[in-house]
């Protein structure tokens, strides 16, 4: 018995430090795609600081130009942490997160402090 636990050993944590090479890459999707997302909604926001939309106007359509960023953080969280569920309970508060850093970019640049 003792030389079977021996001779599986090598082969639990050549298995384990596998799992945890792979976890770590999906968290460095996970945080690219977070980046990309939030990096999205900055530049559509920004296009927009001179023209003569409402602020609310231009969140609401940096929202949407920015979806499928969106959808790519989903699919990566949800990789990460193992389904859907976990991943939208995670998210839950990202795209409203999105809209006020959309909001604030727009009114940081229409109104700098002086």
């Amino acid at each position: 018995m003792k030389k079977l636990l021996i001779a599986i050993l090598p082969l639990v944590l050549a298995t384990a430090a596998d799992a945890q090479g792979l976890n770590g890459e999906r968290q460095s999707q996970q945080e690219e795609a977070y980046s990309t997302y939030f990096r999205c909604i900055n530049v559509y926001a920004g296009r927009y600081v001179k023209s003569d939309a409402l602020v609310a106007d231009i969140a609401d359509a940096a929202m949407s130009a920015c979806q499928d960023r969106y959808q790519d953080l989903v699919n990566a969280t949800s990789a990460l942490l193992g389904g859907l569920p976990a991943a939208n309970v995670t998210l839950r508060d990202t795209r409203e997160s999105a809209r006020s850093f959309a909001v604030r970019t727009v009114l940081e640049a229409r109104f700098p402090l002086r």
